[in-house]
């Protein structure tokens, strides 16, 4: 590291870990502090950047958000919806995979 001193910690890296529910080793979370602390190291290079009379870059691709409003469409009947969709079908309604499991 280009500075000694370390900005985040083994313990720091495995508190993040536990927050976001992942199972890290020791060896893992030793790697993990080494490169979080060379990427914090080259934040601090970039922070001696002046940036006074830069202007603020929000956007560089030229894409602007397309919005459409929304149309509501009525359906005739819950049968014709039934005939029109390709999902498979069980008692007259359209089977979907579970995204909810009970344990």
């Amino acid at each position: 590291m280009a500075n000694s001193e370390k900005k985040i910690d083994l313990e720091q890296i495995k508190h993040i870990a536990e927050l976001s529910r992942l199972a890290v080793s020791d060896e893992e979370a030793k790697g993990y502090e080494e490169q979080l602390n060379h990427i914090l190291d080259y934040m601090d290079i970039l922070n001696e950047v002046n940036t006074d009379n830069v202007e603020m870059t929000l956007q560089v691709t030229g894409l602007k958000n397309v919005m459409r409003e929304d149309k509501v469409i009525p359906i005739e009947s819950a049968q014709n919806l039934l005939e029109v969709s390709e999902l498979p079908k069980i008692n007259n309604q359209i089977a979907v995979k579970a995204v909810i499991k009970e344990d």
